[in-house]
């Protein structure tokens, strides 16, 4: 009788399988558009600075056209969030799907793919590449709505530290004439900088910069569980790299900095490892090894942050940033330019 019944299943789910999934995931599309939608936290954030910024004349409008930007920025950013974390859902019915099959025909040597399989996978690789891409244009663009409202600018005049996260971040960091206001603005996102910076800079998309740049080169994308990561080895390593890797760890614990990582296998393996956890522990390299630490991660290869990281670390700066500004009004270089009433 079970056999029977099993019989039964594995024909209907062979004849009509595609179709349910399908109806499925419409019922759950309509069920989902008529869900209250939440406001995002960054919109929320933004709308916050924006109200506090009635009466502000900005010459030009300049600060109101760069704030409607960043507008759009954060849409798009919030669209593919939901994106990433829809297909995420739409994977694991894929895999609840395959693990019936299983259940039907637990002895078979294969079974047939899941007919939304490889289109999903290819959705969820679009969206982790579109996090990085897109991350990084909020939050550069961002810097355009500081560079109005700090007075401080680059001790070095060819150099605008406002033009991306990296010349943001050694500007915060280095220079010893920052304003009271930039003081505060380093002591509560200075690790968020150096963080965004070194691994923003992971993916990028090659038809804008970076061309010939490791991580351009060799890009996989895999998942296990909950690991979505974009990774870029290097496939010749050898003894000359793990000399680099052992000089280099040398160097960072004769500074007392140890990064923690496997101690076993080959030494090969403990290199290759120890380059990953350095890459997972960034924000520990000092300054003056910084560069040489992310020039010998993109050299040797390794795989990127988690989507769910990357989204908490850029929403949480965002969020945080938007909120100072909005804190510190009154401290800022905007409030000059605040209208007047007679």
């Amino acid at each position: 009788m079970i056999r029977l019944k099993n019989k039964i299943k594995s024909t209907f789910y062979k004849l009509f399988g595609s179709l349910v999934f399908e109806l499925k995931a419409k019922k759950r599309s309509r069920g989902h558009k008529k869900m209250k939608r939440d406001q995002y936290k960054l919109e929320i954030a933004f709308r916050k600075l924006e109200s506090k910024l009635q009466g502000i004349e900005y010459p030009d409008n300049e600060f109101n056209k760069i704030m409607s930007m960043v507008l759009s920025d954060i849409e798009l950013f919030d669209h593919i969030v939901k994106r990433f974390r829809y297909d995420r859902k739409v994977l694991g019915y894929i895999s609840h799907d395959d693990q019936f099959l299983h259940f039907l025909g637990p002895n078979r040597r294969s079974y047939p793919s899941h007919p939304y399989e490889r289109g999903n996978n290819q959705a969820i690789k679009i969206d982790v590449q579109s996090l990085f891409m897109f991350g990084t244009i909020m939050v550069n663009r961002s810097l355009l709505l500081l560079k109005m409202y700090l007075s401080d600018r680059s001790s070095t005049p060819k150099i605008d530290m406002y033009s991306k996260i990296a010349s943001f971040y050694y500007g915060l960091n280095k220079s010893t004439q920052l304003s009271a206001l930039a003081q505060k603005f380093r002591a509560n996102f200075l690790t968020q900088t150096k963080w965004l910076h070194s691994a923003l800079r992971f993916y990028r998309n090659e038809f804008i910069e970076h061309l010939d740049k490791g991580y351009q080169q060799g890009m996989n994308f895999g998942f296990y569980a909950n690991d979505f990561a974009l990774t870029s080895y290097k496939w010749n390593y050898d003894d000359n790299d793990n000399d680099k890797v052992e000089k280099f760890r040398t160097e960072l614990e004769n500074l007392n900095i140890k990064i923690s990582g496997r101690s076993d296998g080959g030494r090969s393996l403990i290199n290759r490892y120890y380059i990953q956890r350095l890459f997972d522990n960034i924000t520990l390299v000092p300054d003056d090894k910084l560069k040489e630490a992310l020039d010998l991660i993109e050299e040797v290869g390794v795989h990127s942050p988690q989507p769910g990281k990357v989204i908490s670390e850029i929403e949480n700066y965002m969020e945080g940033m938007l909120n100072f500004m909005s804190e510190e009004l009154d401290n800022s270089e905007l409030i000059k330019y605040k209208k007047v009433l007679i």
